[in-house]
């Protein structure tokens, strides 16, 4: 796996924070996990009930990969923390069209959300 280029790791870092919300059970975060050339996208909240120092929850929620050649795959983790390849999704020159993927995906409750 190759490194994340840093223009493509900003637009990753970018759509994780303007999905930044307040719902019913408190505030949901975005945030992003690096290691070699992939980003686990993960969302953040609050326990609930809230209790005042205890830790956030944190569920994965997509993964993206980059290979050598800077090909884009979406990956999905199962229940036993397994990820597997998102199979409608083809490869990308650009991780912009697999967050459009999450981002319909999200509101379809596919990635957990």
């Amino acid at each position: 796996m190759s490194p994340i280029p840093e223009l493509q790791q900003r637009q990753i870092d970018r759509w994780c924070e303007r999905r930044a919300r307040t719902d019913d059970r408190g505030d949901v975060r975005f945030e992003t996990r690096r290691r070699g050339g992939r980003v686990t996208i993960v969302q953040r909240r609050p326990p609930w009930p809230y209790e005042p120092g205890a830790d956030w929850t944190i569920e994965p929620i997509a993964q993206l990969r980059c290979t050598a050649d800077c090909q884009w795959t979406l990956h999905w983790v199962d229940r036993h923390g397994k990820w597997h390849r998102f199979p409608e999704t083809p490869p990308e020159c650009s991780p912009v069209p697999l967050l459009d993927d999450i981002e319909r995906n999200l509101r379809g409750g596919y990635f957990g959300d």
